[in-house]
């Protein structure tokens, strides 16, 4: 007996785009195709038919809702049973973060400035933050594998004024260290809990309280199914990835075939879905798989528009754009070292913030939207 559903699946997040929405709920038309002698029915309403298309208004109320299509005939009746997500209030939004952060801190011990945006690196980063609001993640390692430098290091003679900041400058956990590559992809759970304890402890440290955030990826974007619970244990509800053909470094050229990496062991189904629709909920591992759109490294000026254009068309669904980029590409002394980094980074939030989109942290509420808060 056929039985499916248009654009819904387990997971789908909605919002004011795929309905109508006011203060009491979100409208959906839940459609799809059954055998045309099927009497069709969607959470016990039933469906109106046109040959095998149906169709059915559902209204949701609650952030997460079940969803139950039944289609019976005379050979017995067939179901399908999922949950969708509710984005109420959505708003155009967007995230950014940046990856593989060492170096900063470890210049800022060795110099001793007077402020911390008296270095290069965060001084470009107010001024963004000057320039269009936006709210900056910097994911940390422990150890600078260049140096002998840790996080132990780092005085706390600046934790007052990362506070101070931290309305618009998180700091969250990346990994132990820059190598080995793909640190959490095969490691054991109790290896991935100890080190973001260790880096949280000493973010809190020098850092305060309020300057950590929960991290919405981790280096290289690579943990096993089983090891996810050590991170929702720890608070964190979205984790971001490229899941498809990912660019890994500068000059990469692309695959000329599908496959999924750099993506938490999700499978290409996941994957190119996420493509297309940004964000999908796991109720099985209960977060939030999302996308990124840029990482403002891999790609030049030129492209970097390019790249975020579909974004920006009235078509798209999602709301939400997530922005990337790795620390080291700023830093004259880094082997790649790219001149117009801090540009590029510079240039994908004036983009964003163009378009109308609002600076936001994805680990706060939901993908950085408080409605449900």
């Amino acid at each position: 007996m056929m039985l499916e559903l248009f654009d819904l699946r387990h997971g789908t997040i909605v919002n004011h785009h795929h309905g109508q929405e006011d203060a009491t709920g979100l409208t959906l038309k839940v459609q799809g195709l059954a055998d045309p002698r099927a009497e069709v029915t969607v959470n016990g309403l039933p469906a109106q038919r046109r040959g095998k298309v149906f169709s059915c208004p559902v209204k949701l109320t609650a952030q997460f809702n079940d969803l139950r299509v039944s289609a019976r005939d005379n050979y017995g009746e067939r179901q399908l049973n999922i949950r969708l997500v509710w984005d109420k209030q959505s708003c155009k939004r967007y995230n950014f973060f940046i990856d593989d952060h060492i170096f900063f801190l470890d210049d800022i011990a060795k110099q001793q400035p007077k402020s911390l945006f008296e270095h290069f690196y965060l001084r470009c980063l107010k001024d963004i933050n000057r320039q269009f609001g936006t709210k900056f993640t910097l994911n940390i390692f422990y150890r600078n594998s260049r140096t002998n430098f840790t996080l132990k290091d780092f005085p706390e003679r600046y934790r007052s004024e990362f506070q101070d900041n931290s309305d618009w400058l998180r700091l969250s956990f990346h990994a132990e260290a820059e190598f080995p590559d793909r640190p959490y992809q095969h490691a054991t759970a109790a290896k991935l809990a100890a080190d973001y304890d260790l880096v949280k402890g000493e973010i809190q440290r020098f850092a305060g309280a309020a300057s950590f955030i929960e991290p919405i990826v981790l280096h290289w974007g690579m943990v096993p199914p089983d090891n996810l619970k050590v991170l929702t244990e720890r608070g964190v509800k979205v984790l971001s990835g490229s899941f498809l053909n990912s660019l890994t470094y500068v000059g990469e050229k692309p695959s000329q075939e599908t496959f999924a990496d750099v993506g938490y062991f999700q499978d290409t189904d996941t994957g190119l879905y996420l493509r297309s629709q940004v964000n999908l909920y796991d109720f099985k591992h209960n977060l939030c798989w999302s996308k990124d759109q840029c990482v403002c490294n891999l790609f030049n000026q030129q492209e970097i528009p390019a790249l975020l254009q579909p974004f920006f068309s009235p078509d798209c669904q999602s709301d939400t754009i997530g922005l990337a980029s790795h620390e080291q590409y700023s830093f004259p002394y880094y082997d790649n070292y790219l001149p117009d980094h801090n540009d590029r980074l510079a240039l994908a939030a004036r983009l964003v913030s163009e378009q109308g989109y609002q600076p936001v942290f994805f680990a706060q509420g939901f993908l950085g939207n408080m409605a449900w808060e």
